[in-house]
């Protein structure tokens, strides 16, 4: 279906909200742009922060406008969380009058059927305390747009020589909430820092890259390529973890250098609590039992010590493997349920569908 296929949209139908946050501006133009590409030209508009009246006007940031001491009181009609996981995002609380900010939306775009249960029939849902209101028909399914680049990416051929397994440590961002950018130095929720003193035996052993969460680094950039030219991708509860799932990627979670105990009773009904309780994926207890996992996804992929040194010598050239069957118990069935799959590399087109369907609805013609 091309842009002509869309039903008719006056100018400047649909406006996105950018927010002034320089931790994700890389990510908000992403995803803009990505939608804006699947819609007519000049039915979309911009602003920043603030909602414009009478266009469906789409968030990232489920706190934006919201908050009683934001000095922005336009806010979104839509939300589109800007990452993926979980992280009770969708049951954020307004800190002042503790209500859930979910239900002032209009409506909520959301990756999968994880969400929608959660929010219509989950724990949440039945307790009163957080007094979730939003209906069914209010949830859209969009699957996850910025997969959609990498998908198309993972397709190609390959253009290095692929002698050694691929590493790719992504970990979340160890910034303490509402702190100003402090950071935890000791062990934390996150595999940075604790993951750091591996980093040289890593890289003496593997093919290894380090990609850090936008927050912190200096360039914002989300790590975006990385993740296909990976084979094995290390994490700990963030997006990285949903899109090499669904990329078909093997994900380990270093348990020894992390606070899990943390991670999974800060959020204890959050997707990430469910992963490390139920040890979906791979989950080593040492670095010794990691080393195993990875060398043994090293054989299947690359080919024993034998095949690995001919290929280093000739630099063949080789198409990619696929690694699903390598990602670990229980991943295959929860990430189809997490993203939903229907789409797959045209969430985009998929996104910008649903929000020219909101924008045909009465309520935003007048």
């Amino acid at each position: 279906m091309t842009q002509s296929n869309l039903p008719g949209l006056r100018p400047g139908a649909i406006n996105f909200c950018w927010s002034y946050s320089k931790t994700y501006a890389n990510v908000q133009e992403q995803i803009f742009d990505l939608i804006e590409a699947q819609l007519p030209p000049g039915t979309v508009s911009h602003s920043i922060e603030d909602a414009v009246a009478g266009a469906v006007n789409l968030s990232l940031f489920i706190r934006q406008g919201r908050e009683l001491e934001d000095a922005h009181r336009v806010p979104a009609d839509v939300i589109l969380a800007h990452g993926i996981a979980d992280k009770r995002y969708f049951f954020s609380q307004d800190s002042t009058t503790s209500l859930p900010l979910a239900n002032e939306y209009d409506f909520l775009l959301v990756p999968g059927a994880w969400h929608v249960n959660r929010l219509i029939e989950g724990t949440y849902r039945k307790n009163p305390h957080y007094q979730i209101k939003v209906l069914e028909s209010q949830i859209k399914k969009v699957g996850w747009l910025r997969l959609d680049p990498l998908v198309a990416e993972a397709k190609t051929r390959d253009q290095e020589p692929h002698h050694r397994l691929r590493l790719l440590w992504a970990p979340t961002h160890n910034v303490i909430p509402r702190t100003n950018e402090q950071t935890v130095d000791a062990l934390a929720p996150s595999s940075l820092p604790g993951f750091k003193p591996h980093v040289k035996q890593m890289a003496s052993r593997y093919i290894f890259r380090v990609s850090l969460h936008p927050r912190n680094r200096s360039d914002r950039k989300p790590t975006g390529s990385q993740l296909v030219w990976s084979d094995v991708v290390i994490s700990d509860f963030g997006t990285m973890v949903y899109e090499a799932w669904a990329l078909g990627k093997p994900v380990i979670f270093p348990r020894w250098a992390m606070d899990v105990e943390t991670l999974i009773n800060r959020n204890p009904l959050s997707a990430e609590s469910y992963i490390y309780r139920n040890r979906i994926g791979l989950h080593p207890e040492s670095l010794e039992e990691m080393q195993d996992m990875l060398d043994h996804i090293q054989n299947v992929l690359i080919g024993n010590r034998l095949t690995r040194l001919l290929k280093r010598v000739i630099r063949i050239k080789t198409n990619r493997k696929d690694a699903s069957d390598l990602r670990g118990p229980g991943v295959k069935e929860f990430i189809a349920h997490y993203v939903d799959p229907e789409r797959q590399g045209n969430d985009a087109r998929r996104t910008a569908e649903v929000l020219v369907e909101i924008a045909h609805l009465d309520r935003y013609r007048n």
